[in-house]
This record gives C-alpha cells, sequence and structure tokens, in this order.
C-alpha cells in the first residue's frame, strides 16, 4: 500500500503541476463560487481555511470573502514537535506570512489568535488526490488525519480540489480520515463513506 500510494502521490502531483498559474486562479474562482453556495458553508460560523501552496487551489480570496460574510475565519499551524496542527483565528486574510514546517506557510504569532476545536463548524482540507468516496492522499506526514480525528462530531471536512486530483480509488486504513464534501471547479460530491453514511439520491450536488 506504501508503494501504491507514493505512485499516486507522485501522479497527482504531476497533474497538479501542469496546470498554469492563471488556470489555477480561474478554477479556485469557480471551487470558491461552489463552495460559497453550499447550505453547510453557509450555516458555519467557524471555518478553517488551509494556507494553500502556489499550486493548490488558492484560499486567500476565499478568507477574505468569508471575513466579509460575516464569518470567524481560523488557519492551521503546524507544531514540529508536537507533530500536530494547532487551529488560530484570524482577523484578516492578508497576513504577513513565515515559513513554517515542510516549508508551510503559517501566519506570524502577533496575527494568531488561540481558538479551542470545539469552536470550529467545518474544515476546508487540502490534499494530493480524492476519490468520490471521500478518501484522501496528503504528503504522508498525517498531520491532518491526527487533526480531523480530535475534531468534535458535528465538525464537517470539505475538501478542495481540482477536478485533475481526482482518481477512481485511493487505498486507505482505518485512520485515515475520509472527506464529507469534496468540492472541484465542476462539482459538488457528498461523499459516501463511514463519515457519511449510506448517501440518498438528491444528495450529490450538480
Amino acid at each position: 500500500m506504501k508503494e501504491e500510494k507514493a505512485k499516486l502521490r507522485q501522479q497527482s502531483l504531476a497533474s497538479r503541476r501542469s496546470l498554469r498559474q492563471e488556470e489555477i486562479h480561474q478554477k479556485s474562482e469557480i471551487i470558491w463560487q461552489n463552495l460559497s453556495r453550499l447550505p453547510l458553508f453557509k450555516k458555519a460560523g467557524v471555518v478553517l481555511f488551509y494556507i494553500a501552496l502556489p499550486d493548490e487551489v488558492q484560499t486567500q480570496k476565499m478568507m477574505d470573502s468569508a471575513l466579509k460574510m460575516g464569518k470567524r475565519i481560523a488557519v492551521p499551524v503546524i507544531e514540529r514537535h508536537g507533530r500536530e496542527i494547532k487551529p488560530f483565528e484570524i482577523k484578516s486574510a492578508c497576513l504577513d506570512l513565515v515559513p513554517g514546517p515542510f516549508g508551510i506557510m503559517q501566519p506570524m504569532e502577533k496575527d494568531r489568535i488561540p481558538l479551542s476545536l470545539e469552536e470550529i463548524d467545518l474544515v476546508i482540507v487540502p490534499g494530493i488526490a480524492f476519490d468520490e468516496q471521500g478518501e484522501r492522499l496528503g504528503f504522508g506526514a498525517g498531520f491532518y488525519d491526527r487533526f480531523l480525528r480530535n475534531l468534535p462530531s458535528y465538525t464537517r471536512f470539505v475538501a478542495l480540489a481540482f477536478e485533475c486530483q481526482l482518481v477512481k480509488k485511493i487505498p486507505c486504513q482505518d485512520h485515515d480520515v475520509p472527506m464529507h464534501y469534496i468540492v472541484t471547479e465542476k462539482r459538488v460530491i457528498l461523499c459516501h463513506n463511514k463519515m457519511t453514511g449510506i448517501r440518498k439520491e438528491g444528495d450529490s450536488v450538480p
């Protein structure tokens, strides 16, 4: 399974990185439109967004728009020694960012407001590849899986991905945490997995 995941990770990263920056920003805007129309998003009071890498679905404008909608916004900060993600609320999407572990950008300490896990309604999750059942393939460090497992049962997980990141099947293990929804530039998928239960007809959003 480790070798299978490594091969899939390499292929999916190549697909994502083949997109031009113009395409990335255009598709990210459409993805935001799809996300912002979701009733799940509209109802959420506190949303945790990731800070995007250059080749990921871009989130800065999403955070800015969400703040203008009156939502409270949080971002993840990776604690290297504890090998865990800690959420911090931010008041602006235009932050001074500093490199964190693995080169992931994080807000400076002066801009971080501590936030409890119980306050988070919705987590916007990055990833390298996903399947329609909601299984996710990350970089392999396990930070998000550990973080998501510690959240309350009412917190929902929405993955943002380009359509080229969707694959037929991702090999998964018990500790892998699946998504409730996947939002791409073409569709919104209500995932059918152990977390969402049996998907009923009409649940998938076109």
